[in-house]
């Protein structure tokens, strides 16, 4: 089992202390968060350069989460839509200098889903937008991870639509989000084991693998086992379908460096 770690534990911080924390923890990734507040919509690459060298020298192999702050690849305004995709390249941009291989990216947010002829179009701007970026992503040598989101208004939600928009695109596969189709699965008054029944369902087509847990109410991105989500059941399902990184994605801990330790423990000794 490979264990990394997200640079989002760190928002009054820098990537740095994650990068510091994941090699104290003998962690094999960590996964930057390409986004405000450590990387704003202005900034030129050259941080991005200075960080390869810290972490080469820890030895960690490098994931990406690419820009999702106030961005929406199926807005209705263009502007956000060509913005979008300007700022998903620079994330591409950024892990190909890091010598990193997946780019996760977020599905995009249509408001009026039961409308069906605005969902269609926003169903045309998804895949327009996806096929530039795989593109992008090709000749650049990266993979990109399109996550599970836990927003009703999210496309591609439920994991036909996902599906339907990774098979068959050799460079897009999923990332799954464990605390956000929790939650999805919650809203439907499902639990663990629907997590697993999709675990089993997108199989092959995983690239990365987020994990935070949570009471089924909103986004806490806490410490493996501090809510209701039976990691041993979803441990064993991806061990079985699932061989690469999993990366603790945690948020606002109140002590991180023992938070984190507790969960990297956890998960080596299942």
């Amino acid at each position: 089992m490979k264990i990394g770690l997200s640079t989002l534990l760190f928002p009054q911080g820098s990537p740095e202390k994650g990068i510091s924390l994941a090699n104290d923890l003998d962690l094999d990734c960590i996964e930057i968060i390409f986004d405000i507040p450590h990387f704003f919509p202005e900034s030129n690459l050259e941080k991005v350069r200075e960080l390869k060298e810290k972490i080469d020298s820890s030895g960690l192999r490098t994931r990406v989460h690419g820009r999702f702050w106030d961005l929406n690849p199926i807005s209705q305004y263009p502007e956000l839509r060509d913005t979008t995709l300007e700022q998903e390249k620079e994330s591409i941009k950024a892990c190909n200098i890091l010598d990193g291989d997946v780019v996760t990216i977020h599905p995009g947010r249509c408001w009026v889903r039961d409308n069906e002829k605005l969902f269609q179009k926003c169903k045309n701007w998804f895949i327009e937008y996806l096929d530039n970026l795989a593109q992008y992503a090709h000749e650049k040598g990266i993979s990109l991870g399109l996550e599970t989101g836990s927003h009703p208004a999210d496309y591609p939600s439920i994991p036909e639509e996902l599906l339907d928009v990774v098979q068959d695109r050799d460079e897009v596969g999923i990332t799954l989000d464990i605390g956000h189709v929790f939650l999805h699965g919650q809203e439907r008054g499902l639990g663990t084991d629907w997590v697993v029944r999709l675990i089993e369902m997108f199989d092959d087509e995983l690239v990365n693998v987020h994990l935070h847990d949570n009471h089924g109410q909103r986004d806490e991105h806490l410490p493996l086992n501090h809510g209701s989500i039976d990691f041993d059941s979803i441990l064993k399902a991806l061990s079985e379908h699932y061989d690469d990184t999993l990366i603790l994605e945690l948020w606002d801990l109140s002590d991180s460096t023992e938070d984190v330790k507790e969960s990297v423990e956890y998960l080596r000794n299942f």
